[in-house]
């Protein structure tokens, strides 16, 4: 992919990510410098539809991110994204007060989030209403979908404890499924604190618009890659 072709769809999901309204070639003329007008963005944004990166709904609308584009995206975070400290992580708490640390991550980004402690083979979670109010739930399947994921997280998670111990490597993105999850309107992004007091594996699970670039920064911090 060509370098101005993948800044045009970086940005695109970027843009969706934040504010949840269709892309247009005139939002991203707007904010982005990519050194051509709208009509060549509008081309640009044609053939990454060609290539399945974007749909639109209707033909003379915006368009969306397909699960190739997040794909994309989050891999490029992963490479590219530095370790970050908010000031609000509390790493003590990992030890002391898990489930705190599990509302301390709900909170600030606005998702599910679940510790597994390996050693104690303990599930913690928080969040779940930070979840529904991001999730764009139109239809009662899709809430009863993301209802039976969470119940039946603990539940998956001992059956794959072997495999996410040896095989999951920290931080690791899942969209659409995951080995915890089934539902296709949410991903996860998993992260591991692993030293001499700690074994423990926490998943950020959200919409696909959630935040990937903070999870993935404080997932690469925590993991200590």
């Amino acid at each position: 992919m060509r370098e101005r072709t993948q800044s045009i769809l970086e940005a695109s999901v970027r843009e969706f990510i934040k504010t949840g309204k269709p892309i247009t070639s005139e939002i991203l003329y707007e904010i982005y410098d990519f050194g051509i007008k709208p009509a060549m963005i509008r081309l640009e944004l044609g053939d990454l539809s060609h290539e399945g990166f974007l749909y639109q709904i209707h033909p003379s609308g915006g368009r969306y991110p397909t699960d190739k584009a997040y794909r994309h995206f989050v891999d490029s975070v992963i490479e590219k994204k530095a370790k970050t400290e908010p000031k609000w992580i509390d790493e003590d708490k990992i030890d002391e007060d898990l489930k705190g640390f599990m509302d301390d991550i709900s909170h600030h980004l606005g998702v599910l989030s679940v510790g597994f402690d390996v050693h104690k083979n303990t599930v913690v979670d928080s969040g779940l209403c930070e979840l529904l109010e991001r999730i764009p739930i139109s239809a009662k399947e899709e809430l009863l979908s993301i209802v039976s994921d969470f119940e039946a997280i603990e539940e998956r998670l001992q059956k794959q404890k072997e495999w996410i111990i040896n095989e999951v490597v920290c931080p690791k993105v899942f969209i659409g499924e995951s080995p915890i999850t089934k539902s296709k309107e949410l991903s996860v992004v998993a992260g591991r604190i692993n030293n001499s007091e700690n074994d423990v594996i926490i998943f950020s699970i959200g919409p696909k618009r959630m935040d990937y670039e903070r999870a993935i920064g404080i997932m690469k911090l925590l993991s200590d890659d």
